[in-house]
């Protein structure tokens, strides 16, 4: 919903990188505005002269309706008590990517979501349709948001997260869906508003062509036969058949591909499908990847005192733990599992434990507890550490990891007990590792 001209005040809530750029396109847009920023926690950066409310006193004006506007930052859930008490008096909640949409209503956009793979699949899309001679933008959940950029003029592709969809208000020309998996049950009140949230960005079946991943159980169950659809990993497109690329039957040549992986390549399938759609047909024989550069700790993989380490600290569900068992078939791995505990279902991975190439396993808080209760009573072949840090665990996988072996920060849970994010426990795995 566009900001309507009569208004005349308006607040940003949370002061992060996100509601630094909404107060900066709302003064330089709307000077009129009067802007209060919001923020649960103390805030010692601020613009001069800004007016500041934080903790009892943010959340009081907001439960008192004292504010038409609030442009809310997508850290904070949208389901608050404080958000719903404002909504009943009057208050009109935004956030910066709807804002962005309707400043550019007629830009072309792909959205990009899911659990796992959505960061790469759209660095995969932007690599793509730039190689192919067409000015895109790269915009949202990857590090730059949206608002105060300007669309590229062929594309832009927005990563977006579940907390950005869940009061998404607009429609994307193509929609990816990467997959569905349990995650971020406590901020969204469940796992099905999970779900829920994230299939917003395809809720519009006339404007949105959705690209959902057809291997993925949840998105085949919940789609049907929904109309204006093309599925990747699906045999008529591109897909993912014995560990290669295809286009329907004919192998599709891929070179330079940084990725290990089945699950990379079916991100390289989603942006294949992408790049077809906008008329880039070549890549139906040949994928050149030259110049695509790997993100940070997604299955990167350094050496360290002679001993190849892999950081895979983006791994916080277990699904994508055992795809990156699955990157390494014929390697012995020391596997430290663990962390924030948000319900997940460990069934499927302790199953795949039993029959892997891990040769230890070290367990960190709080999930390691469960995941060890889960393997009692069970053979498996491999000794079970349990420890309290993250400076044990890599201690005691460097005295563990055999011959040729590999150490594999692969958590299947979020980072939240030791660390602030996952990038941060992965930084903090290589300084342990390098010694």
């Amino acid at each position: 919903m566009p900001i309507s001209p009569a208004a005349k005040s308006a607040a940003i809530w949370g002061f992060g990188r996100e509601g630094r750029a909404a107060y900066d396109h709302l003064a330089a847009r709307r000077p009129d505005l009067v802007l209060t920023i919001l923020d649960d926690a103390a805030l010692t950066d601020v613009p001069d002269g800004a007016s500041v409310l934080t903790g009892a006193d943010a959340t009081e004006a907001l439960r008192a309706g004292q504010f038409g506007l609030v442009v809310k930052s997508p850290g904070i859930s949208f389901y608050r008590d404080e958000i719903a008490q404002a909504r009943a008096k009057g208050t009109v909640f935004t956030s910066i990517t709807n804002l962005w949409f309707d400043e550019y209503p007629n830009a072309r956009t792909v959205v990009v979501t899911g659990t796992k793979g959505k960061s790469t699949t759209s660095r995969l899309i932007h690599h793509l349709l730039t190689q192919g001679g067409l000015d895109v933008r790269l915009l949202g959940n990857v590090g730059v948001p949206a608002l105060g950029q300007t669309p590229g003029r062929d594309w832009t592709v927005l990563e977006l997260s579940s907390y950005q969809l869940a009061d998404f208000e607009h429609a994307p020309d193509i929609a990816v869906l990467t997959n569905l998996y349990p995650e971020h049950a406590p901020w969204h009140g469940g796992v099905e508003p999970y779900y829920r949230d994230k299939l917003l960005a395809i809720r519009d079946e006339v404007k949105t062509l959705a690209v959902p991943n057809g291997a993925d159980a949840q998105l085949r169950a919940r789609l049907g036969d929904r109309p204006h659809m093309r599925s990747y990993n699906d045999a008529k497109g591109f897909h993912v058949r014995d560990e290669r690329l295809f286009f329907a039957d004919t192998p599709v040549e891929v070179s330079n591909f940084p990725l290990r992986g089945a699950h990379n390549l079916a991100n390289l399938a989603a942006a294949c499908t992408v790049a077809d759609l906008a008329g880039l047909h070549d890549l139906r024989n040949r994928v050149d990847l030259a110049g695509f550069e790997q993100l940070h700790h997604r299955l990167e993989e350094f050496h360290a005192n002679g001993i190849t380490c892999i950081d895979d600290s983006i791994s916080t569900v277990p699904q994508a733990t055992l795809a990156a068992l699955a990157a390494y078939p014929g390697r012995d791995i020391v596997l430290l599992l663990g962390g924030s505990d948000r319900g997940q279902d460990y069934t499927e991975l302790v199953d795949v434990l039993a029959t892997s190439r891990v040769r230890a396993l070290i367990l960190l808080p709080v999930t390691g507890a469960r995941i060890h209760d889960a393997l009692k009573g069970r053979v498996m072949p491999f000794n079970i550490l349990r420890v309290q840090t993250l400076a044990q665990a890599v201690e005691a996988a460097m005295q563990r990891v055999p011959e040729n072996g590999v150490v594999m920060l692969s958590p299947a849970a979020p980072s939240f007990e030791e660390f602030r994010n996952f990038e941060e426990r992965g930084r903090r795995f290589k300084e342990l590792c390098a010694g």
